[in-house]
């Protein structure tokens, strides 16, 4: 049987490689324009570090004055709002000084159709979930221009369509440089966390203390959409007593990979991994 043919086109944005993957039938240049033009409205609305984006406005004006942001935008901080609640607090996207001053995902108003106020002063990194939602937004760009099997990855934040299954594999939080084989997926969202990249702080930041909060495990989730995986990657992190309701909710799995051993952990295996992913034995 012949092997089948991919192409793959990547760029740097959001922070990250962002491949977009195409089936050699489908792969045009009109599709791949399609994907990262999708992924830099994204880029330009929600990057921490441009100083006109939308989450550098909010920074410097929320807590003066009401302030417009892109639709997608507010899409993200809506779900992050959801997040938030749903998690009591331990999924926030407010970060650093302003954050151990109070100035948490609380103390922001979304109001619709894009607005946001703040009660005080905030700063925010969207980070992870606009990677997420990047992927998504990619993704819906290659359906609305024909395509029917792809995938996009943005460092670790993977979605897939079409019909057939590919292979999940991570990083073996052992060794950082080997992969491990999970099973295969279809038509679904994966993302990972993982601190063994790093060498100073973790990503993840404690709501109590307001500092980093280090996790040894290796922490992939399954779910429906791409912004969704890599949030509910950091609630799981966060929060694992929580953890099962919460992706029941979602109807999502979470994989935990334990630096010692082999052994691995399966929470909340519902309809997604029934449906959308063999998982490995």
């Amino acid at each position: 049987m012949a092997t089948e043919r991919w192409y793959t086109r990547a760029r740097i944005a959001l922070g990250t490689l962002i491949e977009v993957r195409l089936h050699a039938a489908e792969a045009s240049v009109e599709r791949f324009e399609a994907a990262f033009a999708a992924i830099d409205r994204v880029h330009r609305a929600m990057s921490a570090h441009a100083c006109d984006s939308d989450v550098a406005r909010i920074a410097r004006r929320a807590h003066r004055s009401v302030v417009a942001v892109d639709a997608q935008t507010f899409a993200v901080l809506r779900l992050a709002k959801e997040l938030f609640d749903v998690s009591n607090g331990q999924f926030d996207v407010t970060c650093g000084a302003r954050r151990a001053r109070g100035g948490t995902f609380d103390a922001i108003d979304l109001i619709g159709p894009r607005h946001v106020h703040a009660t005080r002063p905030v700063t925010i990194d969207l980070g992870g979930i606009a990677k997420g939602f990047a992927v998504d937004c990619a993704v819906a760009a290659l359906k609305g221009c024909g395509a029917i099997r792809g995938s996009v990855n943005a460092g670790g934040d993977l979605r897939v369509f079409g019909e057939g299954w590919e292979p999940l594999q991570v990083r073996d939080p052992r060794t950082a440089s080997g992969l491990l084989a999970l099973g295969t997926i279809h038509e679904c969202a994966v993302a990972t966390s993982a601190d063994y990249f790093r060498s100073g702080q973790s990503a993840l930041i404690s709501r109590e203390a307001a500092s980093p909060r280090p996790f040894a495990a290796s922490i992939t989730t399954i779910a429906r959409t791409c912004a969704l995986a890599d949030a509910l990657t950091k609630c799981v992190a966060l929060d694992r007593r929580g953890a099962h309701a919460l992706l029941a909710r979602y109807d999502a799995v979470a994989l935990i990979l334990e630096p010692e051993g082999t052994a691995m952990q399966c929470l909340a295996t519902g309809p997604v991994a029934n449906g959308f992913a063999q998982l490995a034995a």
